[in-house]
């Protein structure tokens, strides 16, 4: 807060708000001591010199704990929304001030193994025009698609655990790539009518590049010792599994091993009990199936015989991020049976995949050999000769099952076509290597490759179902 300090408004600075907690009334906790202690620390920086301010869904539900004395309370709500009911929510618990929609949704978040959420233009239009004719003031989530690179895309909890979407493009008025779509003109004509507009250039969708296909040739399998070395966290064993937490991970993999004790029954049945969130399951390093969290499937049959290495590798599929599942554990979280007997003696390795720089070292394998899943795959690709600028971009990765994707060195997300309804991966330009520097992609595939083992870098995104068509 030291360096927020000089922006503040009452500083001279362009910061006139400061949210002290948003949407803490959704949360399963009422704690007004914490919700106070957290008011007293902001204003012992902010002073006079800015607004504190809270947010939180329109509902007295909501607000009875999410707001706090002596801070301004703000609502958030999306198209479709009584807005009058809304404010009057907002009324009941600050009979003064402004009204603000603080987070008005003219889109909204997608799952993977669902369809593309999209809100409609009139349906955002016709709400936003309600909001402005009572005077208040409103910011828009998302204005501007995002993308949530690397491990960091989120998930939600409704009546089952659902992972978010690398994009969070959001079907917002600007694109993940930045681009203007019809909603945004929309909703500048809308807000044309209370408020002078800017006389400022309009937004253009810019180029993109269609740098074609890259040859991928395998480099080696996660499962392979040298790769334990190379990528892995040092080995941990105990009796019994411990979490990511536990290990002191908190994104990507983590692998857990133990030795078949004794001769079982002909099927025997694995059950893991609760996961976070999913799971390959090995044997001597054969891919057997698939525990889902999202699909709750905590058990498999298996044929084993004594003295076999199992390995289940664990993937946190995203942190809830809201509601009151927030404490979100991630791996295997309860002891694991085989037959209904214990497993004890996991070796666990760790594969967060924060530099994936070991494998740039590696030495590509014959497109004729095979590689046991999951593994690395690299390709190298030039931008066009005649062409210094190194344009965004999208990754198409259709063939492939299941993995994440790595440019130079760059963890653009995870990929999942099989399920969708995302196909392709948002690539910015400033992630590019300008001819005649080489670019590397690498693909960690966990389930299924195609026979060509290609990928291809088109112009166009493909999120399922959403057009960027727009005005010029």
């Amino acid at each position: 807060m030291t360096l927020v300090q000089p922006q503040l408004y009452g500083n001279g600075g362009p910061i006139i708000l400061v949210q002290v907690e948003n949407e803490y009334g959704s949360y399963f906790a009422c704690d007004y001591d914490h919700t106070s202690w957290l008011r007293d620390q902001f204003s012992s920086y902010v002073g006079m010199d800015a607004v504190l301010f809270t947010t939180d869904g329109a509902g007295d539900g909501y607000l009875q704990c999410g707001k706090i004395d002596g801070v301004f309370a703000t609502v958030d709500f999306g198209s479709g929304t009584n807005v009058s009911a809304a404010f009057h929510a907002m009324r009941n618990h600050q009979a003064h001030g402004p009204l603000v929609n603080n987070e008005f949704y003219p889109g909204w978040l997608s799952h993977w193994d669902e369809a593309y959420q999209t809100v409609g233009t009139n349906q955002v239009t016709k709400t936003l025009d309600e909001i402005l004719a009572t005077n208040a003031s409103v910011n828009l989530y998302m204005f501007f698609g995002g993308t949530n690179f690397g491990f960091m895309s989120g998930a939600n909890y409704g009546s089952k655990y659902e992972p978010q979407l690398t994009s969070y493009d959001y079907d917002a008025p600007l694109t993940e790539a930045g681009d203007p779509t019809d909603k945004y003109f929309a909703i500048r004509e809308v807000v044309g009518r209370y408020l002078p507009l800017p006389d400022l250039a309009l937004p253009e969708i810019t180029a993109k590049g269609e740098y074609g296909v890259v040859h991928m040739f395998p480099v080696v399998s996660l499962l392979d010792d040298e790769v334990k070395s190379g990528l892995g966290t040092p080995t941990v064993i105990e009796t019994y599994p411990l979490t990511f937490e536990a290990l002191g991970q908190s994104y990507g993999f983590v692998l857990y091993e133990t030795m078949v004790p004794s001769d079982t029954g002909d099927p025997s049945l694995l059950d893991v009990n609760t996961i976070g969130d999913r799971a390959l399951v090995f044997l001597d390093k054969v891919q057997k199936g698939v525990l889902s969290r999202s699909r709750n499937i905590t058990t498999l049959s298996l044929i084993t015989k004594v003295n076999q290495t199992l390995q289940i590798l664990v993937e946190n599929q995203g942190r809830i991020n809201y509601g009151s599942r927030i404490n979100d554990t991630k791996g295997l979280l309860s002891n694991v049976t085989l037959d209904d007997s214990e497993l004890t003696q996991w070796t666990m390795t760790g594969f967060p995949l924060s530099s994936i720089s070991w494998l740039q070292e590696q030495n590509t394998k014959n497109l004729s050999e095979t590689l046991l899943l999951p593994a690395f795959y690299r390709g190298e690709f030039q931008l066009p000769e005649n062409n210094n600028l190194t344009l965004d971009t999208y990754l198409d990765p259709t063939g492939w099952d299941k993995g994440v994707a790595f440019i130079n060195g760059y963890n653009l997300g995870r990929y999942w076509p099989r399920a969708g309804p995302q196909v392709t991966l948002y690539v910015p330009g400033s992630f590019l290597h300008p001819y005649p520097e080489t670019n590397t992609i690498v693909l960690l595939e966990l389930e299924g490759t195609p026979n060509n083992l290609q990928v291809k870098f088109v112009s166009k995104p493909n999120l399922g179902s959403t057009s960027y068509s727009a005005q010029k």
